[in-house]
């Protein structure tokens, strides 16, 4: 993605996510469960992040991109550092007693990241793993636009199996719906490079939020997305 591409769809990324971080963390965190810090890794512009605080009294949350930073929500709980899954190496021993995976453990998953995760979190201490796709194509579709899937190796269900000191504390997966505003829609579309350029070529004058944003709203129906969401939780058992 091109740097242009990457602050565009960090501003939109930032304006709106579907609120779909704290539904999944209530499914695998108890509402009476509470850590002194957390760490969220690979938090993009804050909403995984400002969504664990629910359970903490701090949180980390590290991101590889600085445009992604640069939009980050602020929370008084709520500190963010630059740096990938790889950058654990500077955080202190047994410090986080939950880390979470909000869509980043496929980039982050790394021999390096295992031994860093035994490092930095205590025996006992609660790894949580999820993602979420939304389900756009019939929106696109309606739109009249174009856009062709890319091929990709992502795989929204990247877990921890085969690393024998994490063991699962429970997972699932579900199909949710959201019911969006036109604003919101146009955000969530706007969000990605791929679907940014399509909707370019199908609102070519001018910016293209500004055109789809009245394009939703002139259709005066309830717009509605369906989204289907991934987690596990796992404990550390220790070892390394």
């Amino acid at each position: 993605m091109s740097e242009r591409y990457d602050s565009t769809a960090a501003r939109h990324y930032a304006a709106f996510r579907p609120p779909l971080h704290p539904l999944i963390l209530a499914r695998v965190i108890s509402p009476h469960e509470s850590f002194r810090v957390g760490l969220d890794v690979g938090c993009g512009t804050g909403h995984s992040a400002v969504a664990l605080t629910r359970y903490c009294d701090q949180v980390l949350g590290l991101e590889p991109s600085r445009a992604m930073l640069e939009v980050a929500q602020r929370h008084p709980k709520v500190s963010y550092h630059q740096g990938s899954g790889d950058a654990l190496a500077d955080l202190p021993v047994q410090a986080f007693g939950v880390v979470t995976f909000a869509g980043s453990l496929f980039y982050a998953k790394t021999e390096r990241l295992h031994n860093e995760l035994l490092r930095v979190c205590p025996v006992g201490g609660t790894i949580v793993a999820y993602d979420f796709e939304v389900l756009v194509h019939e929106v696109m579709a309606n739109l009249g636009t174009e856009c062709p899937p890319v091929a990709s190796e992502y795989d929204h269900r990247a877990n921890l199996s085969d690393w024998p000191e994490f063991r699962i504390d429970g997972n699932g997966n579900d199909r949710v719906g959201l019911d969006v505003a036109g604003t919101e829609m146009a955000h969530l579309l706007l969000a990605d490079s791929n679907r940014y350029e399509a909707l370019v070529r199908r609102f070519p004058n001018g910016d293209p939020f500004v055109a789809l944003v009245g394009h939703l709203e002139k259709a005066r129906v309830q717009l509605h997305v369906d989204a289907d969401i991934f987690f596990t939780r796992y404990r550390i058992l220790g070892g390394g």
